[in-house]
């Protein structure tokens, strides 16, 4: 009898064994959609999660969610390995530190989903667009744009004068305004409350060299010449001429800049410190070369006056 028992069990999970043999094995199945990083960047105004999922599905579409409810995103790369796909997605946290995260699409009509958690603790942001405000030469009067993040009640003063833009909606503040600009130095306060109750407070500061503007004696200023460029091309000559004022170092500085869709983007520039030595007048001539096969040539040039007022 108990022969025939243990018979009977090992016919039936042979039965069974071919029973699942016989059923299809869906692809990836085990390894869907799946999250594999996710962390804050830049600065800490937008947050980026990267994915894996199966190479078989064709062009799929993300969305994501973020407590449950939809939030901005954009594709930033790509990847591929020898069976699995990876994307990386900038996106647009919400205000708690706890934040459940969640990256949706649909294959083959059905939904798949990938979920995990943020520990968040938004930054406050806050640059003038186009700028880096850091004892920058403008040879122009021109409009200045601040760009505010994760923080309220943001206060504006041009030269100790207080400013009122109006604010725009979204994500990222901005307040734009016609400065009242004049001959030499000019500073830019922002105050702004944080959202964790403390007070931020940043200073920009620009020398408007342009139709008489002179800076003083010991004064150092920065030059901000071109943008970055590749192997290929540009490149840059910086040349000044008199003893007036002496070139310091150069250096590499970041631009923040929003992109048409609205997100913060940065730029490498080139930049020049210089300073003011002596009274007098000094020219600085900007040479470029737009591609390795091309020539150098003038590209702008303008003079610095230093004097002791």
């Amino acid at each position: 009898m108990t022969k025939k028992l243990l018979f009977g069990f090992v016919l039936i999970l042979t039965l069974v064994s071919i029973a699942y043999a016989d059923q299809p094995v869906k692809p990836d199945t085990p390894r869907g959609l799946t999250i594999v990083s996710m962390g804050p960047v830049k600065d800490e105004i937008y947050a980026a999660v990267s994915v894996e999922f199966p190479k078989a599905w064709t062009n799929p579409q993300f969305t994501l969610e973020v407590n449950g409810k939809p939030a901005r995103m954009r594709q930033t790369s790509g990847g591929f390995s020898e069976d699995r796909n990876m994307a990386d997605f900038l996106f647009v946290p919400g205000k708690t530190e706890k934040q459940s995260v969640t990256v949706k699409t649909v294959i083959d009509g059905k939904r798949v989903d990938a979920k995990s958690s943020l520990d968040w603790k938004p930054a406050p942001f806050i640059a003038v667009i186009g700028h880096t405000g850091d004892r920058e030469i403008v040879m122009t009067r021109e409009k200045l744009t601040v760009a505010a993040a994760n923080v309220t009640d943001v206060k504006m003063f041009f030269n100790s004068k207080e400013v009122h833009p109006r604010p725009s909606a979204g994500d990222i503040q901005t307040l734009s305004f016609d400065p009242a600009w004049r001959k030499g130095k000019n500073v830019l306060t922002v105050n702004a409350d944080k959202l964790d109750g403390g007070i931020i407070a940043k200073n920009f500061t620009f020398f408007d060299l342009g139709e008489g503007g002179e800076l003083p004696p010991g004064q150092t200023a920065v030059l901000l010449y071109g943008q970055e460029g590749s192997k290929s091309g540009p490149f840059y000559d910086v040349r000044n001429e008199g003893d007036a004022i002496a070139a310091l170092r150069d250096a590499r500085v970041r631009r923040n800049l929003i992109d048409r869709d609205g997100w913060i983007v940065s730029e490498v520039w080139l930049a020049r410190e210089l300073r003011a030595q002596k009274e007098g007048m000094a020219k600085v001539r900007v040479f470029v070369k737009p591609h390795f096969l091309q020539k150098m040539e003038l590209e702008k040039e303008f003079s610095i006056t230093v004097a002791d007022r």
